[in-house]
């Protein structure tokens, strides 16, 4: 089922004037097209066409990334870790950061800062300057994962709400997929460095957008210019902006919900962590060895290809059945908990006792598929569980604590095990270590469903800010009706550049309400 028509999407939007380029299907369109390419970029330094494989006996010179800057596991799982460093510092910033300044803009700057990182890495002369470019390509990722899903959540029809999110949030596991591909082929055809700078070009028409055209206003969101002043005064507004945001920080983490949620997604995200940059290469030393660059192409384009197809299916699937049970607090919570649960069970079984890779394949595409189901549902209840205004500072939170907790210290952390189940091994035996470390980290998929169970229990109308938010904006709209004759009602919200569009002048809302912890 694909998302509704444009005219139905209009009508469930904010009915203020928006600039003539603006629908919702096409604002749904240009963040889906940005999303594929930004994990896109995951899947590339994953792939084994672009990661490559370690110097070994059987392969002196290595391959990638690994072969060329002579990396061991330890350090080649540094390379997502500086990434998630500089998205978790930065996310936090650019959602604060919102509220003073246009959000549109700030994509601009954040995935221009992006861009020439990518470039960066395909430039790369040595292992710390890709470290460093690696994790300015987070910084700029930051701008995006914070503010790109709020503004779906302001302009989706709200009966389909949840399919919106499922189709922006299937350009994840499309795009980790087409990383695994073009990272094979290119580097195959080309370098490695060149599925970086390729990346980089694909994503200039986005950052030329959201820097020219009129800008968009995220709901609950007001920017207030900031005048001149002396020194004394510029120290004085940054204190309140800096007690403000700190505020703002007590007010999202005092809601129980989602900070069980949080925790459950920060398990989920570790593994799927841990099979974004180590599952081709697992799947490769078990069904093929290291010593044939052919293995690492088909384990990719396998990889890559079985993960477009559970990704879509998964992320939709998810989606749809949400919003035909009812897509509350608690059926999203529940959806999730039955997804982490179905998808460990069967991703263990794939990895350990499965004989062939056509078998280890099918198995594990079953896995990934219960395991996509959750994707949708986990972004709606981390929105819907916090005040509109504090929806972006929500997201971003979370973007830290799942990255800083989850697949930031996950990748090392499996090379680390991998690197001491296979110490004193050869071979086939020590290859058969991938089985051990892959199982065991599937297991936390467990962890994360019981959490999901337990997010459901507490999940009650009073901690759905979307019913709260909703009977204030019509108090305030009933009072503001009251004082001003329809005629200045009306015109309050004038068509000019310097006033962003889908803009909320009730400020934080309902953030004192119930569903605290």
């Amino acid at each position: 089922m694909g998302p509704p028509s444009d005219a139905m999407s209009r009508s469930d939007v904010d009915s203020r004037t928006h600039p003539r380029w603006f629908t919702p299907l096409r604002l749904l369109a240009i963040f889906c097209y940005t999303n594929l390419f930004v994990y896109l970029d995951r899947g590339v330094i994953g792939s084994n066409g672009v990661n490559g494989s370690p110097v070994s006996e059987q392969n002196p010179e290595g391959s990638g990334i690994q072969g060329e800057f002579k990396l061991t596991y330890f350090q080649d799982g540094l390379l997502p870790a500086a990434f998630m460093v500089g998205l978790l510092l930065s996310a936090p910033v650019f959602a604060e950061a919102c509220k003073h300044v246009s959000a549109f803009r700030l994509l601009a700057i954040g995935m221009g800062i992006w861009t020439v990182a990518c470039i960066g890495c395909g430039i790369a002369p040595n292992f710390i300057f890709l470290l460093f470019c690696r994790a300015l390509v987070g910084v700029g990722e930051a701008s995006f994962v914070s503010l790109a899903a709020p503004f779906i959540d302001d302009c989706a029809p709200a009966k389909n709400k949840t399919k919106w999110f499922a189709a922006f949030y299937l350009c994840i596991p499309v795009g980790f997929a087409l990383g695994y591909i073009v990272g094979g082929v290119v580097a195959a055809q080309l370098s490695w460095r060149w599925a970086f700078i390729f990346e980089a070009i694909f994503m200039v028409p986005f950052v030329l957008f959201v820097s020219l055209v009129q800008p968009l206003q995220l709901h609950g969101t007001k920017h207030t210019p900031t005048p001149g002043g002396s020194v004394a005064q510029t120290q004085n507004r940054l204190s309140v902006v800096l007690r403000t945001f700190w505020n703002d920080i007590k007010k999202v983490c005092a809601q129980r919900v989602w900070v069980i949620v949080d925790v459950a997604y920060t398990f989920y995200v570790a593994v799927i962590g841990v099979y974004g940059y180590w599952g081709p290469q697992a799947g490769r030393q078990l069904f093929f060895g290291t010593d044939s660059s052919s293995s690492a192409s088909t384990a990719d384009l396998a990889f890559g290809g079985v993960t477009v197809i559970t990704g879509v299916v998964g992320s939709l699937g998810g989606g749809i059945i949400l919003d035909l049970v009812g897509s509350t607090v608690r059926n999203a919570n529940i959806l999730c908990a039955v997804s982490s649960l179905l998808g460990c069970v069967i991703c263990i079984l794939a990895f350990s006792t499965t004989q062939s890779f056509a078998a280890f394949m099918v198995v594990f595409a079953f896995g990934q598929l219960a395991i996509f189901l959750l994707q949708a549902p986990v972004a709606a209840v981390g929105m819907w569980c916090v005040p509109s205004a504090l929806r972006p500072l929500g997201i971003s939170i979370m973007t830290v604590s799942i990255h800083l907790f989850g697949d930031v210290p996950s990748p090392p952390l499996l090379g680390l095990l991998q690197s001491a189940l296979a110490e004193g091994k050869e071979g086939h035996e020590a290859a058969e270590q991938w089985r051990v470390s892959m199982s065991l980290v599937s297991i936390l998929l467990a962890v994360a469903g019981l959490l999901f169970l337990a997010a459901a229990r507490f999940s009650t109308p009073g901690t759905d800010f979307r019913e709260i938010d909703k009977e204030d904006d019509e108090k305030k709209d009933n009072a503001k009706s009251e004082v001003l004759p329809p005629s200045e009602a009306d015109s309050e919200d004038p068509c000019n550049d310097s006033v962003p569009l889908l803009q909320d002048t009730d400020g934080l809302g309902g953030d004192e309400r119930s569903g605290h912890a």
